[in-house]
């Protein structure tokens, strides 16, 4: 088994990140983050519309507190689904050393997290450990994922 896979004799997933890419540098980012599980607790889907259930609203309240935290972040095309959410960050210049990609989506996860155990005592819910990321190079894949995220609802398989 090549080394580079295994970590503490357990495979591990390699990296997807950009190699050379500083996720601190200004830029256009599509971020997937998923329930732990997938468990579909954020919302239903009816009719091609998302209808949100309270944990659903406490995560779209906390992602749309991110440029109050993050004054150099902005919101683009953003959902909530019922086990997972899709968002477009822009981030405007450089940021901190505290505010690449990776801490302003735990600061996200943690803030959602931290607020479903405490309001709705439900200690069963988490995200996954990862999330996925995709730089958006030009304005035809901003356009490409803007539209994506709008048809998401539509195209819903639960």
């Amino acid at each position: 088994m090549p080394d580079d896979i295994l970590f503490r004799r357990r495979y591990r997933i390699p990296s997807a990140r950009l190699p050379g890419w500083d996720y601190r540098w200004a830029g256009v980012y599509h971020v997937t983050i998923c329930t732990q599980g997938r468990m579909q607790c954020l919302g239903d889907v009816v009719d091609g519309k998302v209808s949100l259930s309270p944990i659903g609203k406490v995560v779209a309240e906390k992602w749309l507190k991110i440029p109050t935290y993050h004054p150099q972040i902005a919101l683009d095309e953003w959902i909530v689904m019922p086990d997972h959410m899709h968002g477009i960050l822009i981030f405007q210049g450089p940021m901190q050393e505290n505010e690449s990609l990776d801490i302003v989506i735990g600061r996200f996860k943690a803030a959602c997290t931290k607020r479903i155990w405490r309001h709705f005592n439900r200690r069963d819910f988490d995200w996954q450990e990862r999330f996925y990321d995709n730089i958006l190079r030009d304005l035809a894949d901003l356009e490409r994922v803007r539209a994506y995220i709008r048809n998401n609802p539509a195209n819903w398989k639960p």
